[in-house]
């Protein structure tokens, strides 16, 4: 404590024997690098804060935006210590310690991003990034209310956030508020319209309330923004199975597939269209091929049971169900009271 209170004396003392003019040209190099900042020419904007600490080499709030600007830039070992040199000589810098947070957040594993974050709220830096940031946090723990509590905290501050009403929106779909989900994916979509994912969680929950056709719009309107997106290939698939469009479901299903090979659910929804059309050998192939990659699915056992059913082989029905049972698949029990 000794040596960090030295510190803040030499920095009072450095900084009273800068010359009006220094400190005005300090000033100058500073409001400079805000305005090569702002415009995003990161290398001016280094050169300013560079020449502005030349002067004066404990102006915190200059080693703050260096470091800011050098994790614009990828100098990640730069940026940490500039950000670390910010809170040497200013202990109040609230917005360096969130920055500090913000760069480990996600890869730090000693709970040390977390901190920071909220060593920055108590020192009265509460950015609404802040917030999101020990929402996710909180969901990533598996504490919902809490991180509920601070994405709301979060939209408080930002009206506009649509990272914040997404993951908001995903937490009130799981709680069973679909209305609130459906309110909040719209929000998240409105402020960023280009944003996929959100078109697809959208769609997923318009399903879940049985507006297959607005799940249709949405689910295409992520396609076109991310055509590689094969989580929303399989879910407007499902939703034109419902609506009885068998052709065009399995289309969707198989393009899942060409994008993301192995993917159970649209190997299963492709068998169930299958079958449904009558093409139940096909179903059956479909399946053999799914569980000789998957044999510890139950599901797929369950299913490929129900076609065997439809073919007219119970016995190979029966031996599907008794597996899917014993892998945790309770329907089947219903099932295989058919077999007695």
């Amino acid at each position: 404590m000794i040596f960090i209170l030295l510190f803040i004396f030499l920095a009072g003392t450095a900084e009273a024997q800068l010359s009006v003019k220094e400190q005005r040209q300090m000033k100058r190099s500073y409001n400079v690098g805000i305005e090569h900042l702002k415009s995003m020419d990161y290398t001016g904007a280094v050169t300013a804060f560079d020449q502005c600490l030349a002067l004066d080499s404990t102006f915190a709030q200059a080693y703050l935006q260096r470091g800011r600007v050098k994790a614009a830039l990828g100098m990640m070992e730069g940026a940490f210590s500039d950000l670390e040199q910010a809170i040497q000589f200013d202990l109040e810098l609230g917005e360096a310690y969130f920055y500090l947070g913000y760069l480990m957040f996600g890869t730090d594993t000693s709970g040390m991003a977390e901190t920071y974050i909220r060593t920055a709220l108590e020192k009265g830096f509460e950015a609404a990034e802040a917030y999101y940031c020990l929402g996710l946090s909180n969901l990533m723990k598996g504490n919902d209310d809490q991180a509920l509590l601070h994405f709301n905290r979060a939209i408080d501050r930002k009206d506009d956030y649509a990272l914040a009403y997404h993951d908001r929106a995903g937490i009130k779909r799981t709680m069973g508020d679909y209305l609130g989900a459906l309110y909040d994916y719209k929000a998240a979509v409105n402020y960023q319209p280009d944003f996929p994912l959100a078109y697809n969680n959208m769609g997923a929950v318009k399903m879940t309330l049985g507006d297959y056709e607005g799940a249709i719009d949405d689910f295409t309107q992520a396609i076109e923004q991310a055509p590689d997106l094969y989580l929303a290939y399989n879910n407007r698939g499902f939703a034109r199975f419902q609506l009885g469009g068998l052709d065009s479901a399995l289309v969707d299903f198989h393009t899942a597939l060409d994008y993301r090979p192995g993917f159970n659910e649209a190997q299963l929804n492709a068998s169930s269209t299958l079958a449904r059309q009558d093409k139940l050998e096909e179903a059956v192939e479909l399946l053999n091929q799914v569980i000789a990659e998957h044999p510890q699915t139950g599901v797929l056992f369950l299913n490929r049971g129900l076609i065997r059913e439809m073919q007219g082989d119970l016995v190979g029905a029966c031996e599907d169900w008794n597996t899917a049972l014993e892998m945790g698949q309770q329907q089947a029990s219903e099932f295989l009271k058919e077999c007695k």
